[in-house]
């Protein structure tokens, strides 16, 4: 009803009179209009009498309107619908009130046309008519309002769409063809501004025969039509547009709409796809190849001039037919198969005997494709000749580098090669006689994958190479890479290369172990470095512990800590040793020396029902190693030698030079052609399953007691023989003992260093320099702090990097030495030793970590400035790594 709101704004003489002339015609003092819409009520005009004094929830008027018809109550006081109303018991005291409604094009009353009296009477039939001629009066003003409200909006709803409408659009008068307005998108496409197309016609804007096109189309019809042109924009351009224009009324004139839709890119477009099809036609008609295409049930719809030739029919001839007409009878049953790849895959390539129409039949290679409309395209080649050169005894390899074998569509072992026979352990008897069968020698968990490569058979006459298993003729099995193919003559024949795996796979289970270890190894050497920082605080306080203690019950405990924590380090050690492969201190040694050392060991501590045979050979060449790791490596294999004879046996260990070739070399993983020393443990023990020796190098696997062992002697043993350059083979069988060799790169001109251990000098006293010293660790910070300044040295402390780089900057002169952790967090070593050198390239530092070599503690050292001290450490190591620090004239060894 909202349109209908215009009475409330309806210029006031017009309703006044209105209310003037009910009153007239009726001969009544008050007349007035009241108006309800959305439940409110409100008086658009009175009559006699001021709106104000008339109360807006008066019965009267909700319900002259709510009836819908004329309303006439002569006496409101004898009413008692209307006796107790506001306006009968006070002002203004109506006693006679008449109503007519005000009726919408609808039917719906949204208002009434009221006259009334202060006393009784009645209305004769010529003023009823008078009042409702009044009530129609204003509901005809009402329309006409709101009509033109709706055209007002019309055309602001225009004038909207003409501003912001993406398509190029003018307004031009009808009579003088003059330009009133134009939109941004005109603008964009011709170059004229709105400025510059007002006041002109589309002729004098130079836009090209549009003009007249225009008017053309707006005599046909008042709709808006179209038509394709040219037209020139204001650069010199050309664009092509779809022209189009209908006539409208603005404003009370007749006007003409003109819209320009570009279609230049169109065109464009579709003058590259006539280019196209031109191409392809030509292509079509004059390859050399044929082509034809079909639809997609495979029925034949076009073919070009040489496919006809090729097959002897006529175009109209040839039209209609499908794959059974020119395909033999052997291969039709292929035909559906063929056409469902076509359909479902991008390309698609097979060969196939086709039949001309004289009856005579050529090989044809056919590639084929689906193209977007759905039909499908094929190019057949003639490869007659090509198939007849290419016979099927060229196929056959006679050099044996690889098994080769040929067999039929039943799946028997026809013809075959020496190297295929070797690799099954058959005969060639056996293959004369046919006791060769597919079916026999493949497994049937590998079925799955013979049946796959069946359907690359039939469909593309070769199958991707699969790595399988064969069953040879004494029931063992052989790991094979098998390819095959068919014949292009013959398709129910075919071909297969068999490639034997097995030192492939023995070799792919020593790089899998290897891999596997050196995951492990990284795990424990996190755990490794972790239990460095618990042990460092430990040594360190029980050396600061043995000198401020006198008792002697003391001191025993004392030692007691120490030795365990010793032991725990050495642990340790072992554990970084398998974890990270470090490298100690590699020197020229002679090999003898370490195992005859360990041998005086073990005659008094091994069984005395252990019989130990040592016999080297005097001329056994120098190494280059650590003598501490080399012991350890003998000592782990002859420990488990004794566990593995517990009642008693031999235990031998040999010595010799030896050399090793590239034959040799390529049959093991780690092994390297030249000189070695050969090291051959063997005990007479129980011996190890294949089980076993598949995880005897597994960190932590031990077939010991719980108790008994660790798990880490041959994982540690290993990794250190391999950081020397060296590696280890196992033989043993259960019952039967066990033999390790052990290869370790020899060094045949070098002479042995002299190994004698000298006492190092006693350390100096600090003489009140400042020691920084940075690590997370806080009990190792205080302990650290208590020992050096027990020896003369001043201490600050840091948490991490950042902490340290802000105490260097500030006390840069009086900080001698910086002690720092390697990994840390914030900021690590690595990182804290370049800001710290950064800010004074002289700075004096000692890296420290509980990974020996690790953290970028080796690139750090690099500089040659920098120290390093591996934890756990006693206080003599850091007393000395701080006097070494100090003195610049000396550089700290790297591996010290």
């Amino acid at each position: 009803m909202e349109r209908y709101l215009a009475l409330g704004t309806l210029p006031e003489p017009d309703i006044a009179d209105l209310m003037s002339l009910a009153a007239l015609a009726c001969n009544v003092p008050i007349a007035l209009a009241t108006i309800i819409c959305d439940g409110q009520q409100w008086y658009a005009s009175t009559y006699g009498i001021d709106g104000g004094e008339l109360p807006q929830d008066a019965a009267f008027w909700g319900e002259a309107v709510l009836r819908g018809e004329l309303m006439v109550v002569a006496d409101t006081r004898a009413d008692p619908r209307y006796a107790s109303d506001p306006c009968v018991t006070g002002a203004p005291h109506l006693r006679f009130f008449s109503a007519v409604p005000l009726l919408a094009q609808e039917g719906i009353p949204i208002g009434a046309v009221c006259v009334c009296d202060r006393v009784p009477r009645a209305l004769s039939e010529p003023q009823v008519e008078a009042l409702c001629a009044v009530a129609r009066q204003i509901m005809a003003r009402a329309e006409s309002r709101a009509r033109t409200r709706d055209l007002n909006d019309s055309e602001a709803r225009l004038i909207r769409v003409f501003g912001t409408c993406p398509v190029a659009m003018t307004i031009h008068r009808w009579a003088d063809r003059v330009i009133i307005d134009a939109n941004p998108a005109f603008t964009a496409l011709t170059g004229w501004s709105r400025d510059e197309a007002v006041g002109l016609t589309i002729a004098e804007l130079g836009l090209g025969e549009g003009e007249n096109v225009v008017h053309q189309i707006a005599l046909q019809s008042a709709e808006l039509l179209a038509e394709e042109l040219p037209i020139i924009t204001k650069d010199g351009g050309t664009r092509t547009v779809l022209m189009g224009a209908g006539l409208v009324g603005l404003m009370g004139e007749r006007h003409v709409i003109t819209t320009f839709t570009d279609i230049t890119d169109r065109k464009v477009a579709e003058e590259r796809r006539r280019a196209s099809e031109i191409r392809y036609q030509s292509l079509f008609d004059h390859a050399p190849d044929g082509i034809l295409i079909s639809d997609y049930e495979g029925v034949y719809l076009d073919a070009n001039a040489n496919l006809c030739r090729m097959l002897g029919y006529t175009h109209d001839e040839f039209v209609g037919k499908s794959g059974v007409d020119i395909v033999v009878p052997d291969e039709q049953v292929f035909i559906d198969s063929a056409l469902n790849t076509i359909r479902s895959t991008p390309d698609y390539k097979h060969d196939w005997t086709l039949r001309r129409k004289d009856g005579s039949t050529l090989r044809a290679e056919v590639i084929a494709a689906r193209m977007p409309d759905g039909n499908l395209l094929a190019m057949i080649r003639d490869i007659t000749e090509r198939a007849r050169d290419a016979a099927r005894f060229r196929r056959l390899v006679e050099s044996n580098a690889q098994g080769v074998m040929f067999w039929n569509a039943s799946g028997a072992v026809v013809g075959a090669n020496d190297a295929f026979l070797r690799t099954l352990g058959f005969t060639r008897d056996d293959l004369t006689a046919g006791r060769i069968h597919l079916r026999d020698i493949s497994p049937r968990e590998y079925r799955h994958l013979d049946r796959r490569a069946n359907r690359d058979l039939v469909t593309r006459g070769v199958c991707t190479p699969m790595e399988k298993e064969y069953i040879r003729k004494d029931g063992s099995r052989v790991p094979v890479l098998v390819g095959a193919a068919t014949f292009e003559d013959n398709p129910k024949e075919g071909i297969c290369f068999v490639l034997d795996l097995t030192e492939r796979k023995k070799l792919e289970q020593q790089l899998l172990r290897t891999q596997r270890l050196e995951s492990i190894g990284t795990l424990a050497g996190g755990i490794a470095h972790d239990l460095n920082n618990v042990l460092a605080p430990i040594l360190l306080s029980v050396e600061l512990l043995s000198d401020m203690v006198n008792d002697s019950d003391a001191h025993g405990i004392l030692q007691t800590i120490e030795v365990s924590a010793r032991h725990g380090a050495d642990l340790v050690r072992q554990v970084l040793t398998f974890a990270r492969g470090v490298q100690g201190r590699r020197v020229v040694m002679n090999p003898v020396a370490p195992l005859r050392d360990l041998f005086r060991v073990l005659h008094d501590t091994f069984p005395k029902t252990i019989d130990l045979r040592f016999t080297p050979d005097p001329e056994v060449w120098s190494i280059t190693g650590d003598p501490t790791q080399i012991h350890q490596v003998f000592l782990n294999l002859c420990v488990n030698a004794r566990d593995a004879m517990p009642s008693g046996g031999t235990l031998s260990v040999t010595m010799a030079n030896v050399r090793l070739d590239e034959t040799f070399a390529a049959m093991h993983l780690d092994a390297r052609a030249g000189a070695y020393v050969l090291t051959t443990v063997i005990d007479t023990g129980v011996g190890m399953s294949r089980a076993v020796q598949e995880r005897i190098y597994e960190p932590f696997f031990s077939t010991k007691d719980a108790g008994r062992g660790t798990g880490l002697g041959l994982p540690t043993s290993l990794a250190i023989v391999k950081s020397h350059g060296g590696f280890i083979l196992l033989y043993s069988e259960q019952g039967r003992g066990t033999t390790f060799h052990v290869y370790l790169p020899a060094n045949p001109a070098e002479v042995p260093e002299d190994q004698a251990r000298r006492r190092p000098p006693r350390l100096p006293r600090g003489n009140g320099e400042v020691i920084l010293v940075v690590d997370d660790e806080e009990a190792l910070r205080t302990v650290v702090k208590d020992t050096l300044e027990r020896f003369g040295y001043r201490v600050m402390l840091a948490v991490n990097g950042a902490e340290a780089v802000s105490v260097y900057t500030a006390h840069q002169t009086e900080i001698a030495v910086v002690i720092t952790d390697m990994a840390m967090p914030v900021m690590g070593g690595p990182a804290t030793i370049a800001a710290l050198m950064a800010f004074d390239p002289t700075v004096k530092i000692i890296g420290s970590s509980g990974m020996t070599g690790g953290d970028g503690t080796r690139n750090a050292v690099g500089s040659g400035t920098i120290h390093f001290l591996p934890k756990p450490y006693s206080a003599d190591a850091l007393l000395g790594a701080i006097g070494r620090a100090l003195d610049t004239g000396a550089a700290m060894p790297k591996n010290s």
